[in-house]
């Protein structure tokens, strides 16, 4: 018995994340904003046709009352497609008022049944089908995603009342209660459904993306770092074809050693601790781990002298860092260019000019040792 009242509530509040149900809310929208201009569209044409075939036999009354059958009808659908629209131009709309689309969403479908009944009522009367109530209802099943216990409850509610309302409002209403529940039954499945493979989809698809997400911050940044890699740097090149640019290239000074004296584990924070400091005065997608204790900052200027104040402050904070076990006081060095690359090939170039030049300042600092 649990097992089975557990199936049931699964079945009606199917669990979801917070994403999940606003991207079903969107394409809510979506699918009213223009289901409605469809709809209004044929219902203009439709008039339009009965106009025509029947405008020698057609009474006052009856032209009054088509009229204003299919003005309510053009109305929700004007309604339906402007609200959603304006939505729509606002895609931010559905995460800062979710309670607020979904009011629209739920009462916008209440308002198109209880129009799809009053049409259906006067068709009956008239001994015409109830076409019209059916396609609203396959309307919403098709295109409207609307949460289970709200689909149960407003299919089998609009379809009890329609039929209490057409069999003992009105002497000659006799509808079939078996054939017409059964309809309301698939209906209810059938929207159920179409909810449910839903929620499936933007489900499965909101995992993949967040997996590709994670493949690609993984592919693009450094393990131990979290700077961007060489991978990283080969999407850039691109954006520095034919822009002015400061590259400095850059290491930890005695690095090799750090890492024979205290471990690698050491030589690890170590170099956790450089990159913080690089992106805290850098901005983080101008910063690189180049490969081992080389560091790469590129900048969209030519401002070389604002590029080495950057940098003593970079070794500033460096020397004045505090790795657990090491004595020594740390330091870093860099080579600096400027430079415009016409291509690709211009732009490894200067990242070898700037690493030349990070090699004179290591001899100059080994010279000094």
């Amino acid at each position: 018995m649990k097992k089975r009242t557990e199936w049931i509530k699964d079945w009606l509040f199917p669990a979801m994340s917070k994403e999940t149900k606003n991207e079903i809310d969107s394409l809510n929208v979506k699918n009213i904003h223009y289901v409605s201009l469809v709809v209004g569209v044929v219902q203009l044409i439709s008039l339009i046709i009965f106009f025509i075939i029947n405008h020698n036999r057609i009474t006052e009354s009856e032209v009054i009352g088509a009229a204003i059958r299919v003005g309510l009808s053009v109305f929700l659908c004007l309604l339906g497609y402007f609200i959603a629209g304006s939505l729509m131009k606002r895609p931010d709309a559905v995460q800062q008022h979710p309670m607020g689309v979904k009011v629209f969403i739920g009462g916008f479908v209440i308002l198109l049944i209880i129009w799809s009944m009053y049409v259906s009522v006067w068709n009956y009367i008239n001994h015409q089908q109830l076409l019209t109530f059916y396609t609203v209802g396959l309307i919403l099943v098709l295109f409207v995603k609307l949460h289970p216990a709200f689909t149960t409850t407003v299919i089998f509610g609009s379809y009890i009342l329609n039929y209490l309302i057409l069999n003992f409002g009105f002497e000659e209403g006799v509808i079939n209660p078996y054939n017409y529940l059964m309809f309301a039954a698939l209906s209810v499945v059938g929207a159920i459904m179409n909810y449910r493979l839903t929620v499936g989809y933007i489900s499965e698809k909101n995992k993949a993306n967040l997996l590709n997400d994670s493949l690609e911050i993984i592919a693009n940044h450094d393990s131990i770092t979290r700077l961007q890699n060489r991978y990283a740097l080969n999407q850039h090149v691109p954006d520095y074809i034919g822009t002015d640019i400061c590259i400095a290239m850059g290491d930890i000074n005695s690095f090799k050693a750090v890492n024979d004296t205290y471990g690698h584990h050491v030589g690890d924070d170590v170099l956790k601790g450089f990159a913080d400091i690089l992106v805290e005065v850098f901005p983080a997608d101008s910063v690189f781990r180049f490969g081992g204790d080389e560091f790469l900052i590129i900048e969209k200027n030519k401002d070389l002298d604002g590029l080495n104040a950057k940098l003593r402050e970079v070794n500033e904070r460096f020397s004045k860092l505090k790795i657990s076990a090491v004595e020594s006081k740390l330091g870093c060095c860099f080579g600096c260019v400027t430079a415009c690359p016409k291509d690709p090939a211009e732009f490894f170039e200067y990242l070898t000019k700037a690493d030349q030049l990070l090699y004179l300042e290591k001899q100059k600092i080994n010279a000094k040792r």
